[in-house]
């Protein structure tokens, strides 16, 4: 059983006798929409005064690192991640996994590497961490069937008393003592949240983590399905997989300091198909001390843009190497569109790693981004060696880069 004035049928821990407004069907307002406020977003069509926003992603990505940091760009006013901060306003991270310690490490970073002095936030950021004060929104009452909100509305009284207009809940699950399984109590803990930024017209940042091994959507969020249902706007950050490393050119070992963030759901906003690529760049706080002479080394988050494989690949230099491979589809031994182990030699992409020095991720996404244009195509020929049809590419010379060739 749950009762609420603000959200009929849930209770605050008080009784279940709850007074309901009598329902009246209301025409249609028909305004001029003209009239109409617009949206009242804060950050990008990321976080919107009065609901909540859901990052999923799995451990050790750098969520908190980036709810940190849109957070302190928030507070600070600063456009430093690249989103657009459509209102200033005082921010509360409300970390309730990490020591307080941490969390000023991580803090401290973000304003070395992007140069915010503190007299830009101050009186503007606010964090508590769970080591010191846990923090429970829902949980079941003694008799294990009514859903209470113990900590909702001091949650909202000192957050009006801070004017806070932001507020980050990372990790969520440690937000409440719920059945993270079970939709009915997590949309009892979701909707806590949203009464909370409807409250206090905040953006409520929620940062939870993925199912295990599971990074595909929003769906891949751990638990019950109702938390991502209730929310606004859903973000997937991912670390850039082996494929996506070897495609780019980086190498395999310091893949997981670049990370990916989809927008991945957008109830209120286009969805913005274009991922958002950042990078972990790590930081010294030059906080040595004799018995830890090293100090402490923490990253920063930074936004990333992936190189383009066709930087310093001139017209020129594409028509150098698409006459290599014309010349060869010409001959017995044509070039293929991909490696093979059996004749790697074989592969167009050799051309270009010959040429120029690429690595073989880089020449693999040019071909393929040749193959896709129809700058190249693939027929079929005749293997004489080993009697047998074979694929191979050749240069469709209508669609070669500049006009010498058209």
């Amino acid at each position: 059983m749950m009762t609420d004035s603000k959200f009929p049928g849930w209770n605050d821990g008080g009784g279940d006798n709850v007074t309901r407004l009598p329902l009246e069907i209301t025409p249609a307002r028909l305004r001029d929409p003209r009239a109409i406020p617009p949206r009242p977003w804060l950050y990008g069509t990321i976080l919107l005064r009065g609901f909540i926003t859901v990052t999923v992603a799995p451990g050790g990505v750098g969520k908190s690192q980036l709810a940190m940091a849109i957070a302190l760009a928030i507070a600070s006013g600063r456009k430093f991640l690249g989103h657009h901060i459509h209102h200033q306003v005082n921010s509360w991270i409300l970390n309730l996994e990490d020591p307080l310690d941490e969390m000023d490490r991580r803090l401290a970073a973000l304003m070395i590497h992007h140069s915010i002095g503190v007299d830009e936030v101050q009186g503007r950021l606010f964090m508590n961490s769970g080591r010191d004060r846990p923090l429970v929104v829902a949980k079941l009452a003694e008799d294990g069937s009514t859903v209470v909100f113990p900590d909702k509305e001091e949650i909202i009284k000192k957050g009006r008393a801070a004017q806070v207009g932001h507020i980050v809940v990372d990790p969520y699950v440690r937000s409440h003592e719920l059945d993270e399984n079970s939709n009915t109590q997590q949309a009892a803990a979701a909707a806590a949240w949203a009464q909370i930024a409807d409250e206090l017209d905040c953006a409520v940042h929620l940062v939870h983590h993925t199912r295990k091994g599971a990074v595909t959507d929003i769906d891949a969020s751990r638990g019950a399905k109702a938390l991502t249902d209730h929310a606004r706007a859903g973000l997937l950050l991912s670390a850039m997989p082996e494929e996506e490393a070897t495609r780019l050119g980086i190498p395999l070992e310091t893949r997981h300091s670049y990370i990916r963030l989809d927008d991945a759901k957008a109830n209120m906003a286009p969805k913005d198909e274009k991922a958002q690529w950042f990078h972990l760049q790590p930081i010294k706080l030059h906080n040595e001390t004799p018995d830890y002479p090293n100090g402490d080394t923490v990253t920063a988050i930074e936004p990333w843009t992936p190189p383009n494989v066709f930087d310093g690949l001139t017209d020129d230099g594409a028509n150098a190497a698409l006459d290599a491979i014309d010349d060869a589809s010409k001959s017995e031994a044509p070039l293929t569109a991909k490696a093979t182990s059996k004749n790697p030699k074989r592969w167009a992409g050799t051309v270009l790693v010959d040429m120029f020095g690429m690595e073989a991720g880089p020449a693999g996404a040019v071909i393929a981004t040749w193959m896709k244009n129809g700058l190249l195509e693939e027929f079929t020929y005749r293997d004489k060696a080993e009697g047998k049809d074979r694929k191979a590419v050749k240069v469709v010379a209508s669609k070669r880069p500049g006009t010498a060739y058209v």
